[in-house]
């Protein structure tokens, strides 16, 4: 095993670089993202924490509370192509906000009517799904945008810290809207969240050039 080694004119791998986190020049490089990957954290978080006892709370049955949970990433997953697609062709921001509003639009709607029928909740929550779930990776595709392909890691894990922190916090502040309110609560808290994310992106439009589109 050790003649091809021996013999064969590659070049050796470059040595791994140690990659340290680096919140501040996160938001430096990417205030979008760095925002972004917060506040998709908290809505994410409260809802994969509490969306089962949103669907036990208003009386669904366990199947469809697990049809339910499931449909939301089928939903988020089968909208990660077009969005992607279309985040490639215009400026990513754009595509960030105009999903996080069609998720806070969803959550809203759930909050305001009250639906009680297995059938309207399945169709709503996957509905939030394909737009909430598809954040995440436009985020991190933003921020990349604005990286050195030797930062792509650090980058990468920087935004995942954020997001760990946001899932931490979505879950507490569901819960106390959940608990003053009404099971609604729940998407109150992402409404909230998504509606400041959406805020914050089209603030930093008008502050930040694009990328330009290769």
């Amino acid at each position: 095993s050790l003649l091809p080694t021996a013999v064969s004119s590659a070049s050796l791998p470059k040595p791994l670089q140690d990659v340290k986190l680096d919140v501040k020049g996160l938001y430096a490089n990417s205030p979008v993202s760095a925002i972004a990957c917060l506040l998709i954290g908290i809505a994410n978080g409260a809802w994969g924490t509490l969306g089962a006892v949103y669907g036990a709370r208003i009386g669904i049955s366990t199947a469809e509370i697990a049809l339910m949970m499931s449909l939301v990433v089928v939903a988020g997953a089968a909208m990660q192509l077009p969005a992607g697609r279309l985040s490639d062709k215009t400026d990513r921001r754009f595509v960030l906000a105009g999903a996080a509003f069609g998720a806070a639009l969803f959550a809203l709607l759930i909050f305001l009517f009250e639906p009680r029928s297995a059938v309207f909740v399945l169709v709503f929550t996957a509905a939030y799904g394909a737009f909430a779930y598809t954040l995440y990776s436009i985020a991190v595709a933003h921020a990349n945008d604005h990286a050195r392909s030797e930062d792509f890691v650090k980058v990468s894990g920087g935004l995942l810290l954020l997001y760990g922190f946001g899932t931490m916090i979505g879950p507490l502040l569901a819960a106390a809207l959940m608990g003053w309110m009404r099971p609604e609560g729940l998407f109150l808290a992402t409404a909230l969240a998504h509606l400041s994310l959406a805020g914050y992106t089209l603030l930093r439009i008008s502050r930040r050039a694009p990328v330009p589109i290769e």
